[in-house]
């Protein structure tokens, strides 16, 4: 795996690294679940004639949040998210990197207030008892809780990779003085 190429380098950095690339592995490991019951359901539906029941809900509630929050900000620590590179790549580095920091920022504040109302959902949920509908019957919390964590650790992320950016301004304006 190529190191990471935005962020921190020293040990708050690694720390967040390793935090990202185990997140990222809990949602290969959700895709990976979510196919082979799918594989099942498909088999026991068409071939059996008696599907199993739960793995509409489970692949909803749970495997497909824990994929897409589990995996944002470890594509931001490769610097993969999609962006209008036409414009942007031909500035300047400097102030590319300046861009970055107000970018990263904007984008951390974002993520936080997603995070808030995500996470005020969940202590709603929690504290009224709603439970999931469908072929699973659990609390809803439990599937609630999974988008204000993978929006934590993408604020984190960020405010990781504009400190980096911020690192690398200071290390540019070095050489150059």
């Amino acid at each position: 795996m190529p190191s990471p190429r935005v962020g921190l380098h020293g040990p708050l950095g690694r720390a967040m690294d390793r935090v990202d690339t185990g997140m990222n592995w809990l949602s290969r490991a959700a895709m990976m679940v979510m196919l082979v019951l799918i594989l099942i359901q498909v088999f026991t539906r068409y071939i059996l004639n008696d599907p199993i029941e739960g793995v509409i809900g489970a692949t909803e509630l749970y495997l497909m949040p824990i994929i897409v929050f589990g995996s944002l900000s470890y594509l931001e620590m490769y610097d993969g998210h999609v962006r209008v590179g036409i414009v942007f790549d031909a500035l300047p580095e400097g102030l590319r990197a300046g861009f970055n920091v107000v970018l990263r920022l904007a984008a951390a504040a974002f993520f936080a207030l997603i995070c808030y109302g995500a996470s005020r959902e969940a202590l709603k949920a929690w504290d009224f008892g709603y439970r999931t509908s469908g072929d699973i019957d659990a609390p809803l919390v439990t599937t609630l809780v999974i988008a204000p964590i993978g929006c934590v650790l993408i604020v984190l992320r960020l405010l990781v990779n504009a400190a980096g950016d911020v690192q690398h301004l200071r290390g540019a304006s070095d050489r150059i003085g």
